[in-house]
Order: structure tokens, then C-alpha cells, then sequence
């Protein structure tokens, strides 16, 4: 893994929220867990009848923002901007690690785990989204006091 990829996934495993911005007759942005791979996908949980989850079977276009909202305001800053596609995933062994991974990010909070990804499908009231980057800018103004970000397009 290069450098700039390395940074990017290490900085996503210190965060668990993101805001998730989609368009379909309008603009709406909602906050959602998440979890991501090696490959710097993103992953959420969420209700079908959502407007956010609604405006991605429209429109499979997002944008993506991640940043710890008690960082200070002098540096360092730390913050991820994105935008790629998202969609369902419907394939169980996607699902079985993305509900591995969930329970890890809950497991301090929660006591209730995702355990049968073939029921979870089932059910049809919630699904897991996978959002694929196509550019990724890494703010972090310790790394990069003049720049401030780098760039990743895929």
C-alpha cells in the first residue's frame, strides 16, 4: 500500500462517522456510521426508505466528509473530502464482513450484533451501502503545512 493510501486508511480507522451528502429531486446530507476496507471503500448501515437511501437508487453519485469534530481550529487538521458511487450490497460475503467489522466498531456501546446476513437481506427493511471512491483529499495540515491536503483519484 503507497504512502498516501496508508495514511488515508489509518486516518479512516480513528473516525466513525460520516456525512454522506446524495442528490435526487434535491440535495440532503445525513450522518452515518461506518466502516471501510482495504481498498478505501466505505460501508454504512442504513433504512431503505431514508431520503439519503432513496436519493442513491436515483442517483448513485455522493460526497463524502470526515472529520473529527473536536480537533482544535489551529493545527494539525485532519479531514477527509470524497466523492465516488455508491450502492446496496447484496452479495453475503460482503456482508458477512462488513457485519464482522460492524460489531467490532459497535461492540463498546451496543450489545445488539449483526449475526445472520442471509436474514438481514431477508428482512428488506435495512441494507448495507458500499460507497467506491473515485478522488479522496486527505486534509492534514501536520503532514503538510504548505499543501494541507493531497489528492487520490482512482
Amino acid at each position: 500500500m503507497d504512502s498516501l493510501k496508508q495514511q488515508i486508511f489509518e486516518y479512516l480507522g480513528t473516525q466513525r462517522l460520516m456525512s454522506v451528502a446524495t442528490y435526487n429531486e434535491k440535495p440532503w446530507i445525513a450522518n452515518v456510521y461506518y466502516v471501510h476496507d482495504n481498498n478505501l471503500n466505505l460501508y454504512f448501515l442504513s433504512k431503505r426508505t431514508r431520503e439519503h437511501c432513496v436519493a442513491i437508487e436515483a442517483n448513485s453519485s455522493v460526497a463524502v466528509a470526515i472529520a473529527d469534530s473536536h480537533q482544535p481550529l489551529k493545527p494539525p487538521q485532519l479531514g477527509i473530502q470524497l466523492y465516488g458511487t455508491a450502492e446496496r450490497v447484496q452479495l453475503l460475503e460482503q456482508l458477512q464482513w462488513m457485519f464482522k467489522m460492524w460489531n467490532k466498531l459497535i461492540a463498546p456501546d451496543v450489545t445488539e450484533y449483526l449475526d445472520n446476513p442471509k436474514q438481514f437481506l431477508d428482512s428488506g427493511l435495512s441494507s448495507v451501502y458500499k460507497i467506491t471512491p473515485k478522488r479522496i483529499k486527505f486534509f492534514n495540515t501536520g503532514l503538510w503545512p504548505k499543501d494541507q491536503c493531497k489528492v487520490l483519484d482512482f
